[in-house]
């Protein structure tokens, strides 16, 4: 097997952020884990939610040789997935790496997993593989070699898996047999007392415990949402009053869950997204009287596995809620006409429940959309001169980006390079004056040119 063909930083363990906050409960669960023999450890969590961090730490303290990989898109290539894989643990284990060495080039990804298990059986050493950003791999055939694995796990070996969604693994088998240890969101969010640690001694910004307390709640512990927080605030002239305003349209968070969200998903996952965000709590039946499709169920089931900050509310999965600043960033999507379209839907849905306050409040909220729609449409002539005017191919780009479209999908949409799109994106920055894809949609609205 050739060494000079990988990667070498995928091997390696990522480097400690300078005063990080500790994990220490979340260290405990994982070692107790350990202790009781489960062969995986799943930590599974939306993006910025520490899962990498926290891996990072726990390893840290083990006594075990740590094989690292850091998958990607080029992963799913089973044969390479295999090489990394073979390379990773050679790097902890001799018996692996002279394993290795005798492998002939022709030799198929089952046989070397074969052979991966049989030298790491041989040895009896304890071992733990570390694959981390799992939720890269969608080949089935990469997934069924690790399916293999774990059912063939040599007694040392321990896997660990950091996803942003759950894999298609034998994950119910192994949890009815108590071989599995799950860390997910709701263990990952900051106490008060962490992100006091995190916003006051890793980013010195010298909060008061009140203004804490504020962002802890309403990030809901989201890691990467107080981090994006305490960006805004080093800007921030009048701290408290910032604190109290923050919100879903802050253009950090906007600009975070845009690229690393919203623009990685498929169309019609984004449109369901977009369709039920003006939703406090969902159901399958709800959603599909908003939406008008008939997989809502499914569709909640996939966005929960999938982990896009939906938060189940019972066992049943009946009820779900999304995160508040997921929520709040998805409904600044939304066209005023739009948001009384849905809002009048939800307020007959429940309406025909019975539940008649909640219709009652859904219907005040499309009042107050409909309300704000009309000043705008009073003076569009007089609000478009303050900007200078979008080119045809600019408003193009625009009602694609309000539609949500990513840069690749407006690329082909238009038949032009997704340079070519950043460009006209950019002018459009410019034109409008702002920074983000949902400032500049809600500008262009402000102005009468969507």
């Amino acid at each position: 097997m050739s060494a000079d063909t990988l990667l070498s930083t995928k091997l390696h363990i990522p480097a400690a952020r300078p005063e990080a906050v500790g994990r220490a409960r979340l260290v405990a669960a994982l070692d107790e884990g350990l202790r009781l023999g489960h062969r995986l450890t799943l930590v599974s969590a939306p993006p910025g939610f520490g899962k990498t961090v926290l891996i990072r730490e726990w390893i840290e303290a083990q006594a075990r040789p740590i094989a690292w990989l850091t998958l990607d898109e080029g992963d799913n290539d089973a044969g390479r997935f295999v090489r990394y894989l073979i390379a990773a643990l050679a790097q902890a284990s001799d018996s692996v790496r002279h394993a290795a060495a005798g492998l002939s080039p022709p030799a198929s990804p089952q046989e070397l997993i074969t052979v991966l298990i049989n030298s790491l059986a041989a040895t009896g050493a304890d071992q733990v593989l570390v694959l981390d950003d799992y939720h890269t791999i969608r080949e089935f055939q990469v997934h069924s070699l690790l399916t293999f694995i774990l059912a063939n796990q040599p007694p040392g070996l321990h896997l660990v898996i950091g996803t942003r969604e759950d894999p298609p693994l034998p994950l119910a088998r192994m949890r009815a047999l108590e071989q599995i240890t799950e860390v997910r969101e709701r263990a990952l969010r900051f106490t008060q007392t962490e992100a006091a640690s995190f916003l006051n001694q890793t980013m010195h910004l010298g909060l008061s415990a009140a203004s804490v307390a504020l962002l802890a709640s309403r990030t809901e512990g989201w890691i990467a949402g107080l981090q994006l927080a305490g960006l805004a605030l080093r800007q921030a002239d009048a701290v408290d009053e910032f604190v109290a305003a923050f919100a879903g349209d802050d253009r950090y968070i906007v600009d975070y869950l845009m690229a690393e969200v919203l623009d990685r998903i498929p169309e019609k996952v984004r449109l369901f997204l977009r369709q039920t965000s003006i939703l406090d709590c969902l159901s399958a039946p709800l959603c599909a009287a908003l939406t008008g499709r008939d997989d809502s169920q499914a569709m909640l089931e996939e966005l929960e596995a999938a982990n896009l900050f939906l938060v189940s509310l019972d066992n049943r999965r009946e009820w779900y809620r999304y995160h508040v600043l997921f929520a709040e960033v998805l409904r600044l999507t939304l066209t005023a006409e739009e948001q009384i379209e849905l809002h009048t839907q939800a307020a007959a849905w429940f309406r025909d429940q019975g539940s008649n306050d909640l219709a009652a409040q859904h219907a005040h909220r499309a009042a107050r959309s409909s309300a704000a729609l009309g000043p705008v449409r009073r003076r569009p002539a007089e609000k478009q001169a303050v900007v200078e005017r979008l080119s045809e191919r600019e408003l193009e780009v625009l009602r694609l980006i309000a539609a949500g479209f990513s840069n690749q999908e407006i690329a082909g949409r238009l038949v032009i390079a997704p340079s070519t799109v950043k460009r006209h994106i950019n002018n459009i920055y410019g034109k409008l004056q702002v920074g983000s894809r949902t400032q500049a949609v809600a500008v262009a609205r402000s102005l009468d040119i969507l």
